[in-house]
């Protein structure tokens, strides 16, 4: 029999407890930085690299929209681009605010899908097929950064074959973590191989139009590449370029680990981890913590802002719905893809 799901009482005081040990972690860097040295890199950052950040912010939500809207095209789900912005630039922003290992996104898409008249499964095919594409795609640049890293001889020569024995026991390792500190936020077994059911569905279904979905596919891999100048642009904001190979390994763990957090957003446990990998590979602490948070800023704070003044209304409801969904175990998954 399933968890009863909690009160919101229970709730808020857990997302309470998730929160308070997210701002720690956000802290620590800080804490552990030379207070004289951090004001220095701080009150030197310039201006025209954070322009860029905000400026390759824009760029990277826009590319994204567009790989959702190729991908639902070839699903036979015809929306404007701009309707695909909205869908898009709300569904990230909750995944900020309520912490479900990316399933809130995928809730709000269903939700705002349907309100649009895209059938639950096909809704629940393009989710699937661009999480796919996109998690591969960034597969392939953590691939690509280590490689650079021990060609450039940061690291030894064995570290990529270490690195493909994690990245393959990592989802089975996640998922018994979870079920063990919050099984109320882990998906189920039976869901799981729902959920493995409905993407063998969704390949199936886009192999007859591969076609179609090479353009989406290039535009997730220029999100990526646009995310990770986000983060690059920063360090230039610092006056202390990195090399690519490092921004990308730096990168991958942070956006990694905070996925798999508990923490809405991976609220601190993406600056640790992102400011941890950039100081033992060389770069001095105080700059990296800067960066770091010049990227938190510009790539979650911003358009969190932005949906939250421009889509307060709806922003409340989808928060809501998102919660809902993630503590039942994620019922999206259960909806079927559908057949050609």
């Amino acid at each position: 029999m399933p968890p009863a799901e909690p009160t919101g009482g229970k709730r808020r005081a857990l997302l309470g407890v998730a929160l308070a040990g997210g701002v720690a972690l956000l802290v620590l860097p800080v804490a552990f930085s030379d207070g004289r040295k951090l004001l220095e890199v701080v009150s030197s950052v310039r201006l025209e690299w954070l322009t860029a950040a905000v400026v390759l912010t824009v760029l990277s939500y826009l590319a994204m929209s567009r790989s959702y809207q190729g991908i639902a095209c070839a699903a036979g789900a015809d929306l404007p681009f701009r309707q695909w912005v909205r869908i898009t630039l709300v569904s990230n922003t909750a995944n900020y605010l309520v912490t479900t290992a990316g399933l809130s996104g995928f809730a709000v898409r269903m939700y705002l899908l349907s309100q649009k008249g895209v059938r639950a499964g096909q809704a629940v095919l393009i989710s699937l097929v661009q999480t796919f594409l996109t998690n591969l795609t960034l597969l392939v640049f953590i691939l690509l950064g280590f490689a650079t890293l021990v060609a450039r001889h940061y690291l030894p020569e064995g570290t990529l074959v270490g690195v493909s024995a994690v990245l393959v026991a990592a989802a089975d390792g996640i998922h018994r973590i979870l079920r063990r500190v919050s099984p109320r936020w882990t998906p189920g077994r039976l869901k799981l191989w729902r959920f493995q059911h409905n993407l063998n569905e969704g390949f199936d279904f886009l192999l007859s139009r591969k076609d179609r979905i090479v353009a989406p596919t290039v535009w997730i891999t220029l999100d990526w590449v646009l995310t990770i100048g986000i983060l690059w642009a920063a360090f230039w904001a610092v006056d202390h370029p990195v090399a690519p190979g490092i921004v990308i390994v730096g990168f991958a763990v942070g956006i990694c680990i905070s996925l798999a957090s508990l923490v809405p957003g991976g609220l601190g446990i993406m600056e640790s981890s992102m400011t941890a990998v950039f100081v033992s590979l060389g770069v001095p602490l105080e700059p990296a913590v800067v960066a770091v948070l010049i990227f938190r800023l510009a790539y979650y704070v911003l358009p969190l802002c932005v949906s939250l003044f421009v889509f307060h209304g709806l922003m409340g409801q989808v928060a809501k719905a998102a919660g809902a969904a993630a503590w039942s175990g994620a019922q999206g998954f259960d909806s079927p893809a559908p057949r050609r």
